[in-house]
């Protein structure tokens, strides 16, 4: 995998941090194929993981990607390793996770948009403006957009 970092010289693309919940103690292999495919794309760069299980007796273990990648499946992912989260964001977990329950957290660049903000900069043209529009209001937009009349 190559690095999607860009440098100290190039700004980075949005940076989000995205919480993951699943039962039982694992991470879900499928979810784990889906973040190996988008970063060894170069679609997202992972700068930080932490894995969260709250154990049936309800102790919880919180593990650094570093520490806990082969455990939890994210062997051979490449991670930047920024140590991004911090114990409010694990408190932040602690507080939902059921016993038996698991979670990762999860820091990512949306780093294609670095790649097209990089290459309309080349061309000495700007992004005039951004903004996110949650999922859900995407969604209903996008169903409203289906519905109408063709």
């Amino acid at each position: 995998m190559g690095d999607h970092s860009g440098g100290l010289d190039s700004p980075p693309g949005p940076v989000e941090l995205v919480i993951l919940t699943f039962p039982g103690e694992r991470v879900d292999p499928a979810t784990v194929d889906v973040l190996r495919d988008v970063s060894g794309k170069g679609d997202v760069t992972l700068l930080d993981i932490v894995f969260v299980t709250r154990e049936p007796n309800g102790d919880l273990q919180v593990v650094e990607f570093d520490q806990g990648s082969e455990t939890y499946g994210f062997d051979d992912i490449d991670v930047s390793g920024k140590d991004l989260a911090n114990d409010e964001d694990i408190a932040v977990i602690a507080d939902v996770l059921d016993p038996g329950t698991s979670a990762a957290l999860i820091v990512y660049e949306r780093t294609w948009i670095r790649r097209l903000s990089e290459a309309i900069d080349r061309s000495s043209g700007e992004v005039a403006l951004q903004v996110r529009i949650p999922a859900e209001v995407a969604g209903d937009a996008l169903r409203a957009a289906d519905s109408g009349p063709r």
